[in-house]
C-alpha cells in the first residue's frame, strides 16, 4: 500500500480547520455533542508513521469530536499508543481516515478524534509528545533481507532505533544487540531479555532496552548506525529442507533455509549449500573435522578459521 503523508494539501486544510475557533468538521454526532480542541499541542519529535499514514515531525492540535464520550488525555495517549505501535495496525475497533487525519473506535462511533498541524506551538502545557521518553538515534540500521526475530517480522529496509529512558545503553550497543538478535538461530531471546511484539520494544530485567521501527524520512546521521547481515553476504534463493531434520543440536523444521557465507572466509555458496546438504545426510549429526557448530546462531565453521556459514528458517 502507497504511504500518504501529511505534508502538503492535508495538513494545511486541518491547520486551518484547528486554528478556526468551533470550526465545523464533518462528523456525526449527537445532539449538544461538543467538538473540542484541546489546549496544548501535542509534539512529534521525528518523522514518524502511523500504518499507511506518515506524519512529519512537528507539532499538532488534537480534536475531540464529542468531549461527552473522550478527553483530551485520553485523545492524546491514544494518539501516543498509535505513534509507538510497531506495525501501525490500529487495535480494535479502532479505525483510521487518512486523509482527514480521523481516528474512530470503531465505525459510526461518536468515540473520535483528530489531528492537525498546529500553526505554534503550545506557549503552555502539551497535550503531549512521541516519543515519550528516550533518546531517537541519529543514523538508521538496515537490514538486508527480510527477517524475524521470533514473532516480529523485520522486512528488508531501514529502522529506528530509539533508546529507552530507563537505565544506560548507547546507540552502539543498541545496534549491537539488534544485530545479535537477528543472528539468532530461533528467535529466542537472551535470558534477561524480553520482546513486546506490538511495540517492537526489546527490554531486559535490568531497566534497559530499546525500541525498532521502520524509519520514515531521512536520518540525521546518513551512515548507518549498523546493518544485518554484518558478517557475511546471504546467498540467492533459499536452501529447502524437505522434511523436520537435525544436525547435533540443531533442531531444523521442515521449510526454507537462508544462507549466509561467512565474511572473510573461502566458502562459496554453492559450496556452503553442499556441505550443508552433507551435514543433513549424517545420521548422528556429529561434523566431520574441522567443522564445528554454533547451534544459537546457525552457524557452521571450519575451527580457528572465518571459513563458514550461516544458516537460518526464511520466514
Amino acid at each position: 500500500m502507497r504511504a500518504r503523508s501529511l505534508t502538503s494539501k492535508t495538513l494545511v486544510r486541518l491547520a486551518g480547520l484547528v486554528a478556526v475557533a468551533g470550526a465545523s468538521l464533518s462528523f456525526a454526532a449527537p445532539a449538544q455533542a461538543a467538538q473540542v480542541t484541546c489546549p496544548g499541542t501535542f509534539h512529534v519529535l521525528h518523522d514518524d508513521r502511523i500504518g499507511a499514514l506518515q506524519i512529519p515531525a512537528g507539532h499538532y492540535s488534537i480534536i475531540v469530536i464529542d468531549d461527552r464520550l473522550l478527553s483530551c488525555a485520553e485523545a492524546s495517549d491514544w494518539f501516543r499508543q498509535f505513534l509507538e505501535d510497531y506495525d501501525g495496525r490500529l487495535p480494535r475497533p479502532w479505525v483510521a481516515n487518512n486523509a482527514t487525519g480521523t481516528f474512530t473506535r470503531g465505525r459510526g462511533s461518536g468515540v473520535a478524534f483528530a489531528f492537525g498541524a498546529a500553526n505554534t506551538p503550545s506557549g503552555g502545557g502539551t497535550s503531549g509528545h512521541h516519543p515519550v521518553s528516550g533518546l531517537s538515534c541519529p543514523a538508521y540500521f538496515r537490514v538486508l533481507h527480510n527477517d524475524r526475530i521470533g514473532r516480529l517480522s523485520l522486512p528488508a529496509g531501514q529502522y529506528r532505533i530509539t533508546l529507552l529512558a530507563a537505565g544506560r545503553l548507547s546507540c552502539s550497543r543498541a545496534s549491537s544487540l539488534f544485530a545479535s538478535f537477528l543472528r539468532d538461530f530461533n528467535g529466542v531471546l537472551p535470558r534477561r531479555w524480553r520482546l513486546d511484539v506490538r511495540t517492537g520494544t526489546f527490554s531486559s530485567n535490568h531497566n534497559v532496552g530499546f525500541r525498532v521501527k521502520a524509519a520514515v524520512g531521512a536520518p540525521a546521521q546518513p551512515a548507518p548506525i549498523g546493518r544485518h547481515p554484518a558478517d557475511g553476504t546471504r546467498c540467492p534463493g533459499f536452501f529447502e529442507v524437505e522434511s523436520n531434520d537435525r544436525i547435533g543440536s540443531l533442531r531444523l523444521p521442515a521449510g526454507n533455509y537462508i544462507i549466509t557465507t561467512l565474511r572473510g572466509g573461502n566458502v562459496s555458496c554453492s559450496e556452503a549449500a553442499d556441505e550443508f546438504e552433507e551435514f543433513l545426510g549424517l545420521p548422528m549429526g556429529n561434523l566431520p573435522r574441522p567443522w564445528v557448530l554454533n547451534a544459537r546462531n546457525g552457524v557452521f565453521r571450519e575451527h580457528g578459521t572465518r571459513n563458514g556459514f550461516r544458516v537460518k528458517p526464511a520466514r
